[in-house]
């Protein structure tokens, strides 16, 4: 019988606070089903040999991983190999559920299962983000406004918060 992954590490990348919020949330559904949950930011991890499973995500950017992410797996590859691991990711892509956007979040998810050789997630997340002008330095916000009107998506929180408890549900087995 395999042992209930009870301390889990939610750990994560984020720019502008929505993808925070969403490991942040994760944290909470894993912590009402009786596990020891910590959620902190990827700069703050320093042992990662004290826990059953990590949750690292990070949202995308210009078609990429944020680079701490990357890194971080990169970095913490032998430990990520003995242990539990799901990766997730935020990105605006999925606010509009098209063909095309599930086959390019499907080239995100494919991106991350190839970071590190040694480091196979059980399982990769993908959710649709928020995009709030108000939180983005003013130097990106005219970059940001273009490809809203580009892409069509247009300010708003896309997070499906029901898709969200349901994923983080699947990534412990609780006692």
């Amino acid at each position: 019988m395999k042992k209930p992954n009870n301390k889990v590490l939610v750990t994560f990348d984020s720019k502008l606070g929505s993808t925070a919020e969403v490991a942040t949330f994760m944290g909470s559904v894993l912590s009402e089903q009786g596990a020891s949950i910590t959620v902190k930011p990827l700069s703050e991890v320093n042992d990662l040999d004290t826990y059953d499973s990590v949750i690292i995500g990070g949202a995308i950017r210009y078609d990429r991983w944020l680079p701490d992410a990357t890194t971080f797996v990169r970095e913490n590859e032998t430990v990520l190999s003995k242990i539990r691991v799901a990766f997730f990711f935020t990105c605006l892509t999925l606010a509009k559920p098209t063909p095309a956007a599930m086959r390019k979040a499907e080239r995100y998810a494919d991106t991350l299962r190839s970071l590190a050789s040694d480091v196979k997630p059980v399982t990769i997340g993908g959710f649709a983000g928020a995009l709030q002008f108000s939180r983005t330095p003013w130097p990106a916000r005219f970059a940001l406004k273009v490809s809203s009107i580009a892409t069509g998506v247009k300010e708003g929180d896309y997070r499906d918060w029901d898709a969200i408890r349901s994923w983080a549900l699947n990534q412990i087995e609780v006692p």
